[in-house]
């Protein structure tokens, strides 16, 4: 009972305000809140309630993720950590991209800087010309996978939960790495590419189920101790190390896929409600056929 109640106590007492992490989130924020707002008074239909719920629902995951007792329970726990990278890179980066930010956070800019930035992405400049190569969609496939899987690897593993520099380098490249893959997954702008088609997106998010699901799988039925960090503290919560692997494993193959499997009927759904939308404005009642 003492032990239980040290754990309530010490969930209480976790929670980490990171001036940097708390800085960034609130610049993002605001500006998405002042883009939403200034296209919404415009009558822009871009700007729906449900992105900026959509929007701010990433967000506080990845407060949640970075700063609540969740960070510091997955230096303890294995599937804690699990589920600490499930918050930010399979529900707070999709809902990100769901919101589709990226032009309300421009209209959100000042006018000045909104001008600057819209050169850095026009046709002609060279950054984009750039950024078109780097980010194709098999490239962000690839480079989503290499750091999802590369942190998993022990020895990385490891270093990231001893050393903090190292642990936010892993945050900090799972989300980005991420961002760039449901940026596709959602075909979301900017649209520097080709738009794959519905059934394009839909593999391409479906296709990450079997790696995940592999990795997955092998730590949960793995008979040792891949994570030999857990062995030099504590335990906590009357988990064994085996238990806790178990479970981490079992979170990251099932929760896990399943976030692939939701965001490629959600595609679906939104392509099915797109193409109906264009079947109505084709059959509008007395509408002409003639060309």
């Amino acid at each position: 009972m003492n032990a239980q109640a040290s754990l309530l106590q010490a969930l209480l007492s976790k929670w980490e305000w990171r001036i940097e992490v708390v800085l960034v989130l609130l610049l993002f924020g605001v500006l998405f809140f002042r883009g939403w707002w200034i296209l919404r008074s415009r009558g822009a239909v871009s700007a729906t309630k449900l992105r900026l719920v959509a929007y701010f629902g990433g967000l506080f995951s990845l407060a949640l993720s970075l700063m609540s007792p969740i960070d510091w329970l997955g230096g303890q726990l294995f599937f804690m950590h699990m589920v600490q990278h499930m918050l930010s890179i399979m529900i707070g980066a999709p809902l990100l991209c769901l919101a589709n930010p990226f032009p309300i956070l421009v209209w959100g800019l000042p006018s000045n800087l909104r001008l600057q930035v819209g050169q850095f992405f026009t046709k002609q400049s060279r950054f984009r010309q750039v950024l078109v190569l780097l980010t194709r969609p098999q490239y962000c496939w690839f480079f989503f996978f290499a750091v999802y899987l590369g942190w998993h690897e022990p020895a990385a593993y490891n270093l990231a939960l001893r050393r903090g520099w190292v642990h936010d380098l892993e945050h900090l490249t799972f989300f980005a790495s991420a961002m760039l893959f449901w940026w596709h997954g959602f075909g979301v702008a900017p649209k520097f590419h080709k738009p794959l088609p519905v059934w394009g997106r839909l593999a391409f998010l479906l296709s990450a189920i079997p790696p995940n699901m592999l990795a997955g799988v092998m730590i949960a039925f793995s008979n040792t101790v891949i994570y030999t960090y857990y062995e030099s503290i504590p335990r906590v919560w009357g988990l064994t190390l085996m238990q806790d692997q178990r479970l981490g494993g079992a979170i990251m193959w099932i929760p896990g896929s399943m976030m692939f499997l939701i965001a490629g009927i959600v595609v679906l759904a939104l392509g099915l409600q797109r193409e109906h939308e264009r079947n109505k404005l084709v059959h509008v009642p007395g509408a002409s056929t003639q060309a």
